[in-house]
């Protein structure tokens, strides 16, 4: 900012004239001030510069598979390694007949757990709610018949083998994915000496889903209504075919042993190779 005087005495501050616009400059064609004290930024000569033309990339993206390259987390890379090695190590019957692919077909499971279903374990409100009910009807004085136990499922592995060793379970469903295995492992067996028939069922979340639980081992069933005892017959009908029956083809039945790629290329090659010194000793033989 500038400042007049007049006569010693300062009056106020002049603003400063704007420039001059560059297009208007350019039309009268008189050339705009550059200002010589501000230098020139030096230019890398390593460093192209390449602008963008356009909101648009210059290439596509990559079309090559790049799931290697991801960092997975931990739990599924065990996963993953559980599974190869069960597909890769040899198997024992005991182990592998918890195989998935050993498992109750989704259609008889569907109606296994549709039966198990109706006998689900009340919820904490409800048996609060009878409870207090019952009490209100005894402290109004009114004849209280004690009721029976209702049927519901029996649930966790040591209420279940104490059934089973009594001869008291009709039916018995465990889960495929037990962790560790040690846990359902005998059940089979015992179910088989006892003579009590039993399934297995894929997945321990689905088992518990019937008795409100995150996960759930083994379920059964001592006893069914007069209404669903035709079809609890038919149901054991279709499990003691498929499981207790099947007991010697069970008990010969080992898994896993499946070769890699890698392992399956390295064969096929050893047997190109042998075939042809063969061929080689057959022609020798001839001449």
């Amino acid at each position: 900012m500038v400042q007049k005087k007049i006569k010693g005495k300062k009056i106020g501050k002049a603003k400063k004239v704007a420039p001059t616009p560059a297009p208007l400059l350019a039309a009268s064609g008189a050339t705009p001030k550059v200002d010589a004290t501000k230098q020139k930024k030096p230019v890398n000569p390593l460093f192209e510069k390449r602008p963008r033309d356009s909101n648009k990339a210059k290439r596509d993206w990559a079309k090559r598979d790049l799931t290697r390259f991801t960092i997975w987390p931990r739990y599924i890379n065990l996963q993953r390694q559980k599974a190869l090695l069960l597909n890769r190590l040899k198997v024992p019957p005991p182990i592998h007949q918890f195989n998935k692919r050993q498992a109750l077909d989704s259609q008889k499971a569907r109606e296994v757990l549709a039966l198990f279903n109706k006998y689900r374990p009340e919820t904490k409100l409800a048996h609060r709610l009878r409870l207090k009910k019952r009490a209100a009807d005894q402290a109004a004085g009114k004849d209280t018949i004690l009721a029976k136990k209702p049927l519901v499922v029996r649930q966790g592995i040591n209420a279940i083998t104490t059934l089973v060793e009594q001869k008291k379970a009709k039916i018995v469903i465990i889960a495929h994915d037990v962790e560790p295995i040690e846990i359902v492992l005998f059940l089979p067996a015992l179910c088989r000496k006892m003579g009590v028939p039993y399934c297995i069922i894929k997945s321990k979340a689905r088992v518990g889903v019937v008795v409100r639980r995150k996960t759930c081992t083994t379920l059964c069933l001592t006893d069914v209504e007069a209404a669903d005892k035709t079809t609890l017959a038919k149901i054991i009908e279709v499990i003691k075919a498929q499981y207790n029956d099947r007991f010697d083809d069970i008990r010969k039945n080992w898994g896993g042993g499946a070769l890699s790629k890698k392992a399956i290329a390295r064969k096929s090659k050893l047997e190109k190779i042998k075939l042809k010194e063969i061929k080689k000793a057959e022609k020798a033989a001839a001449v």
